[in-house]
């Protein structure tokens, strides 16, 4: 997977789901809150700890030390498809680790460009070369309900505990995903009219 560049224009405060509310599926992460601009963080296909940001305004540079988060993505295009599908769409999707209490809780963004019709977006196991079952939905999970028109822009977001599992998941902790993350076990499929079986796609890592 290429790297991703992440640029985040808002006040650090907020939190990850609000900072990503303006995803560009060219693989940016922008938001036109605030002229407060944190610098570039760039991910390499793996989990990347956010500890440290540097603010940059006024012409002052300010390092603020904050909470750790834990962040995941996935590239998704069609010909992560298996098999391989044609399309002009692509997408993102990040994924926030957050420690509550002694729980841990998965924030989440889906950002989709040039794709219509979509019916579902699921987290599925399954190695790069593999379809498999899903264990978490991120948008109308059950496929029940009316397809979208074009999307360029967010899908979806929301958070995933532990009751939100399915599947091979079903019952135990969100640790359980993680550690699925971590060995590239998991990926998004994003589900349409013209490809239900999933038009783009992405193993999160």
């Amino acid at each position: 997977m290429g790297n991703i560049e992440l640029q985040f224009s808002m006040n650090f405060s907020s939190d990850f789901s609000s900072m990503i509310e303006r995803l560009y599926t060219a693989n940016r992460l922008h938001s036109s809150t605030l002229g407060t601009k944190i610098n570039t963080v760039v991910m390499s296909g793996a989990a990347a700890t956010l500890s440290m940001l540097v603010i940059v305004t006024a012409g002052l540079t300010t390092t603020i030390f904050a909470q750790q988060y834990t962040i995941f993505a996935a590239n998704l295009s069609g010909s992560n498809e298996v098999p391989p599908v044609t399309t002009a769409g692509y997408g993102v999707a990040i994924f926030q680790l957050v420690a509550v209490g002694h729980q841990q809780i998965i924030s989440y963004q889906l950002n989709l460009e040039n794709i219509n019709g979509v019916t579902g977006a699921h987290i599925h196991s399954g190695k790069q070369s593999e379809n498999g079952p899903v264990v978490a939905g991120l948008f109308n999970p059950s496929m029940s309900g009316p397809p979208t028109g074009a999307i360029n822009g967010q899908l979806t977001k929301g958070t995933l505990t532990s009751s939100d599992l399915t599947g091979p998941l079903a019952g135990q902790q969100i640790s359980a995903l993680v550690d699925m993350i971590r060995t590239g076990g998991v990926y998004v499929n994003v589900h349409t009219t013209q490809n239900q079986n999933g038009e783009v796609r992405g193993q999160i890592s």
